[in-house]
C-alpha cells in the first residue's frame, strides 16, 4: 500500500538558500560597509569545494558535486557552512532518493538560524515524516504516531502519512483511529486524481466492525461498494459481515438465505454453486416457492446447467413441497410471521408485508427477524425509504448484521 506524493519533495526541492557569492575574508575587512549583511560568513578553506558544489548541484551534475559536497562538509566549522553544507548535501540525497542520507541535512536546516522561517517549516515537516518512516521500519509504531502528526500539522502532503499511521493504531489496538487515518489515504488518492486500491478498504472495515459502531460500518461499506461494485466484492463484504450464517441453529439458516436473497438482489449471485446452494437452502428451511424460483433463474441465467444433478434433485422436491403445503391464498388469510416468510418466498411482497405488520402490532414475535423480512419486502416493492427504516429498526441479535448490507444494497446500484 504505497504510492507516494511528490509535492512535498517538490516543495523541499524548490527552498533556495543564501547564495554562495560571498567576497574573501580580506575584502570583507577592508571595506565592511559594502558587505552584504545577510552574506554567509565562510572560510576559504570552505568557499572553494562549496562553490564548486553549488555550480555542480545547479547543473544537476551529481558526479561532479558529491566529492565537492564531501569536501565542503569536511571544511565546515561555523554555522553558516555547516548550513550551507547541509543543503548541498540534501539537494545530493534528493535526487538519489537516499532518504536516510536526508534526514542528518534536515536535522541542521531545520533548527538553523539562517533558514529562513517558511523553509526552516518545511525541512522540519520532511524531517518528520522521514523519521516516522524510519519508525515504521523498526515498528515504533508510538514514534510513527508522533512523528507523522507533526508532518502532518507542519505541512506536508504525502500519502504514506496517513497509510502509516493507519498501521500504526491498527497495530496498537485502535481501530476507530486506524479506520480514520485509511479513510484519509483514500480522500488523498482520490484528491491526486488516482483510485486508492481496494486493500485500503479492506484493511479499514474489518476495524470498524471490530468497535461495534454500526452507522460507521453502514458507511465504510456503502463508500467500498460504491467505488468497487463488483461480484467479488459484495461477496467480500457478505463473507465480513455473515459469519453467524454459518451455524446449523434456525437463526443462522435464516441469515443464511438472507445473504443470499441479499446477493440475488444485488445481482451478485456468481455461479453454479451459488445458485445451487441457495436453492437447497430455501427448500430445506421450507421455502419451496424461492427454490424453484432461484432455480429457474440460474437456468435461465446460464449459470446453472440444466443437467446439474443437484439443481433439479432440489428442484424436482421444491415442486412435490409446493403441492403439498396450502395455497398462498389460504397462508395470508391464515396471518402470522411465519406465513409472511412463505409469501415472501414466494414473491408476494405486498401480502407478506400485511402479516409483518399485523404481527408487529399484535406483539411476542422476534421484531428484529420481522423488521428484517418487512424491510426486504419493501425494498423489493421500491419503497426505499420505508426499507430503510425497517432495516435500522433491527436493533440485536443476529440479524444486525445482515440488515446493515441490505442498508447498504439500498445506496448502491445492482450490479449489470
Amino acid at each position: 500500500m504505497n504510492f507516494a506524493s511528490k509535492l512535498a519533495l517538490a516543495a523541499v526541492l524548490s527552498l533556495g538558500t543564501t547564495a554562495l557569492t560571498v567576497a574573501p575574508a580580506a575584502a570583507q575587512k577592508k571595506d565592511d560597509k559594502k558587505a552584504d549583511p545577510n552574506a554567509l560568513k565562510v572560510s576559504d578553506e570552505f568557499r572553494k569545494p562549496a562553490g564548486l558544489a553549488e555550480a555542480a548541484v545547479k547543473a544537476k551534475d551529481w558526479a561532479t558535486a558529491e566529492p565537492q559536497i564531501v569536501a565542503a562538509e569536511a571544511a565546515a566549522k561555523n554555522d553558516d557552512e555547516k548550513y550551507y553544507s547541509s543543503w548541498l548535501r540534501l539537494q545530493l540525497e534528493l535526487s538519489r532518493g537516499n532518504e536516510a542520507a536526508q534526514i542528518p541535512a534536515l536535522q541542521t536546516l531545520s533548527v538553523s538560524p539562517r533558514t529562513n522561517p517558511d523553509a526552516k517549516a518545511a525541512y522540519a515537516a520532511r524531517l518528520n515524516f522521514l523519521m516516522g518512516k524510519a519508525a515504521a521500519s523498526q515498528k515504533k509504531h508510538a514514534d510513527v504516531i508522533s512523528y507523522m502528526t507533526k508532518a502532518r500539522e507542519g505541512g506536508e502532503k504525502n500519502v504514506d502519512i496517513p497509510l502509516m499511521m493507519a498501521n500504526a493504531y491498527a497495530a496498537t489496538g485502535k481501530n476507530a483511529e486506524a479506520a480514520a487515518e485509511a479513510r484519509n489515504a483514500i480522500e488523498y488518492a482520490k484528491s491526486t486524481g488516482q483510485k486508492a486500491p481496494e486493500a485500503w478498504y479492506q484493511f479499514a472495515i474489518p476495524k470498524v466492525v471490530a468497535t461495534g459502531n454500526r452507522e460507521g460500518t453502514y458507511d465504510w461499506l456503502a463508500y467500498y461498494l460504491k467505488d468497487y461494485p463488483t461480484v467479488k466484492n459484495w461477496r467480500w463484504a457478505i463473507e465480513v459481515l455473515g459469519q453467524g450464517a454459518k451455524g446449523t441453529d434456525r437463526a443462522a439458516k435464516t441469515e443464511r438465505i438472507d445473504l443470499y436473497r441479499l446477493r440475488r438482489i444485488t445481482n451478485s449471485l456468481a455461479d453454479r454453486g451459488d445458485y445451487a446452494d441457495y436453492a437447497y437452502a430455501a427448500q430445506s428451511s421450507g421455502l419451496p416457492w424461492e427454490a424453484i424460483s432461484v432455480i429457474e433463474e440460474g437456468r435461465k441465467s446460464g449459470k446453472l446447467p440444466a443437467t446439474d444433478a443437484d439443481g433439479n434433485r432440489t428442484y424436482t422436491a421444491a415442486q412435490a413441497g409446493v403441492k403439498s403445503s396450502p395455497a398462498l391464498d389460504a397462508l395470508a388469510k391464515q396471518g402470522g410471521a411465519g406465513n409472511g416468510d412463505a409469501l415472501l418466498a414466494a414473491g408476494d411482497n405486498a401480502r407478506a408485508l400485511q402479516l409483518y405488520d399485523a404481527a408487529l402490532a399484535k406483539g411476542g414475535a422476534d421484531t428484529n427477524e420481522i423488521n428484517l423480512h418487512r424491510g426486504i419486502a419493501l425494498q423489493r416493492l421500491g419503497r426505499k425509504e420505508e426499507a430503510k427504516a425497517a432495516f435500522q429498526a433491527v436493533k440485536t441479535g443476529p440479524f444486525v448484521n445482515v440488515a446493515l448490507l441490505w442498508q447498504v444494497s439500498l445506496d448502491t446500484p445492482p450490479l449489470s
